[in-house]
């Protein structure tokens, strides 16, 4: 029978999950002897725009001299069931050798070639499918860049698959996957436009802030002046990662690319630290409950905050800059320590923020507790939208079969996966930043210590938008009957004046 490194049963499942976990990140891909198949995402030039055709092509980087090469196959994912000829034995032969031409699986002019049907089985819709689009197939067995390219036509998943003619065979190719529009893969192109309109957000957001920082620049809270420093941060990191994109789009991944990654894995680690280390001095009561900090206590949160971004950016430099499908344990150095520190600001925060609630609980501070309430209020809030967001895309992937979610999971992956959260950040950030905004009235959070009073009086150390508190008026009512009676009291308690006889000589006391 023929070559049994041809005939392969397994390796179709194996093929099948392969390909649903080799989507490509980047328009170029290298494919090896461990790692012989890569797919991507790709829009036709009708449906995205741009200077050139798009295309697929293969370039081989590293082969040795008189080795019989490779056997490569370009397709539309939608296509993966028509390579190879099904055998009685439920096993599919791949390549069209002697074996494949004397069986009349292939003919001659396909010899070398992926064995492909123009018609197939379709395990997932039980019909028979018709070829979609081309398969292109062909034996590379020099260095260099073949000289056909694969047209993409229509938008779609598709994939590049590099089979040994020899076990014996080591090589290393490039596949590009060259859209229309530039380099940026097709799976995160569409995070140009959205991390540009987010910069707007952001920029917009910030401006109305600086208006009314500035408004009551005389009345300001320590808390507003870190609020507007962060806003400002934001909005230069929300640019630097649009610019990202945008370069790397227009220019392709290049030792500058690194860089700037790096780049950006710090202003990420700056974002998050930075993050917690403001949920930690307003859970601390920082600026609301108490005008400033002990030194120490403010010292101790800064340190941390250090250690922490220090953490971070080792991290996300490594993971960066290290191999995606590695299996090394390297990457725990740096996991290992972040993950403990993220915890340990998780838990500070926490039990801070229990213990200040308490605190204006026990002393009956309603307005401060009531943003404190708000405070919670947005976290808890900002969980369950990030959880929402994955129950339905999971409900909407399930709904899919198999092919269905690698064949468009590609165009909406990112979205779930990265912009999402960011969304999410960015709409919290600015709802807590509108609370804690500067107003008439915001400077007296932090200048005086709120008495029990009546609910009207409660309203003048409000923040502008304290909506009801009619909860607390049984609290009140004793306070207010104590003080009617007091004053009933008073009235009777008042001397009673002298009474004043009046004759020629003037007046005289009675």
């Amino acid at each position: 029978m023929g070559s049994s490194y041809f005939k392969m049963g397994s390796l179709r499942v194996l093929f099948f999950f392969g390909l649903l976990f080799s989507i490509a990140t980047a328009n170029k891909e290298t494919l090896n002897q461990n790692n012989n198949q890569v797919c991507s995402g790709m829009y036709s030039k009708k449906d995205h725009g741009g200077k050139v055709d798009p295309f697929i092509s293969f370039n081989m980087k590293k082969l040795s001299e008189n080795d019989p090469g490779v056997v490569v196959a370009i397709f539309d994912f939608q296509d993966y069931e028509h390579l190879g000829a099904p055998l009685d034995d439920g096993d599919y032969y791949y390549i069209c050798d002697d074996y494949a031409i004397e069986q009349s699986y292939c003919k001659e002019d396909q010899r070398d070639q992926f064995i492909v049907r123009e018609v197939a089985y379709d395990p997932f819709s039980e019909t028979n499918r018709t070829l979609v689009n081309k398969v292109m197939s062909f034996t590379q067995n020099s260095q260099g860049l073949h000289e056909n390219k694969y047209p993409v036509t229509k938008t779609g998943y598709y994939c590049v698959l590099a089979m040994q003619k020899s076990s014996s065979t080591k090589f290393q190719a490039i596949a590009n996957f060259r859209n229309a529009y530039g380099h940026l893969a097709a799976s995160e192109i569409n995070k140009l436009p959205l991390y540009g309109l987010l910069a707007i957000g952001y920029v917009v957001a910030m401006a109305l802030y600086s208006f009314a920082f500035w408004r009551h620049k005389h009345e300001l809270l320590p808390l507003q002046k870190y609020l507007l420093a962060f806003f400002v941060f934001l909005t230069a990191e929300s640019i630097f990662v649009w610019a990202y994109y945008n370069i790397q789009n227009e220019k392709g991944d290049s030792a500058g690319i690194k860089v700037y990654m790096v780049f950006l894995s710090i202003l990420t680690a700056g974002k998050v630290t930075f993050s917690f280390f403001l949920l930690l001095i307003i859970a601390l009561g920082y600026g609301i409950v108490f005008p400033k900090l002990n030194k120490t206590l403010m010292r101790r949160c800064q340190f941390f905050a250090a250690l922490n971004f220090s953490l971070c950016v080792g991290f996300l430099i490594q993971s960066y800059l290290g191999d995606p499908e590695s299996t090394s344990l390297l990457i725990l150095i740096t996991l290992i320590p972040v993950s403990i520190s993220m915890f340990a600001f998780y838990f500070m925060i926490l039990k801070s923020m229990t213990k200040t609630v308490r605190y204006l609980k026990d002393q009956r501070q309603v307005v401060k507790l009531g943003m404190y309430k708000k405070l919670l209020t947005i976290i808890y809030a900002s969980l369950l939208i990030i959880l929402a967001g994955l129950v339905i895309s999971s409900f909407v992937f399930l709904g899919m079969n198999t092919v269905q979610m690698i064949e468009q999971h590609w165009r909406t992956r990112f979205f779930f996966t990265d912009f999402w959260p960011t969304l999410v950040y960015f709409g919290v950030f600015v709802t807590f930043a509108f609370i804690w905004r500067p107003t008439d009235t915001s400077y007296m959070l932090a200048c005086s210590q709120q008495l029990p009073t009546d609910p009207e009086n409660v309203a003048d150390f409000d923040l502008d938008d304290l909506q009801s508190m009619g909860e607390l008026d049984n609290e009140f009512d004793d306070t207010i009957r104590d003080e009617d009676m007091n004053f009933t009291d008073e009235e009777d308690n008042q001397p009673e004046q002298e009474e004043v006889h009046h004759d020629d000589d003037g007046p005289k006391p009675k």
